[in-house]
C-alpha cells in the first residue's frame, strides 16, 4: 500500500508595516536617575532629548534607547514550492 503526501512551502518575508510607525523610547542608564523619554516616532528628536539630557546633567552619557514597529508578514510572489513525497 502507497500513500502519497503533498507539502507545500511558500516564502514569506518581514518588514515594516507602510501604514506603522517607527517608535524610539530612552532612558538614563545612571545610577540615580529617573530620566525616560516618551515613544516618539521623530528619531532625530529623541537622539536630540538624550544629548540634552546629557548636556544638563555631566556624567549621564549612557542610554538604553529601544525601537518598535508594527511589522507585516507577506508572502513572496510565486515563491510557492510544491514537493511531493510518498512511502510505502
Amino acid at each position: 500500500m502507497s500513500t502519497r503526501a503533498l507539502f507545500t512551502y511558500a516564502v514569506h518575508r518581514i518588514g515594516r508595516h507602510p501604514e506603522g510607525e517607527l517608535a524610539l523610547t530612552a532612558r538614563c542608564l545612571d545610577a540615580d536617575c529617573r530620566w525616560e523619554l516618551a515613544a516618539t516616532s521623530d528619531l532625530e528628536a529623541g537622539d536630540e532629548a538624550c544629548m540634552t539630557h546629557t548636556g544638563l546633567n555631566p556624567g549621564h552619557d549612557r542610554f538604553e534607547r529601544q525601537w518598535s514597529e508594527v511589522s507585516l508578514v507577506t508572502r513572496v510572489d510565486g515563491a510557492a514550492v510544491s514537493r511531493a513525497g510518498s512511502s510505502t
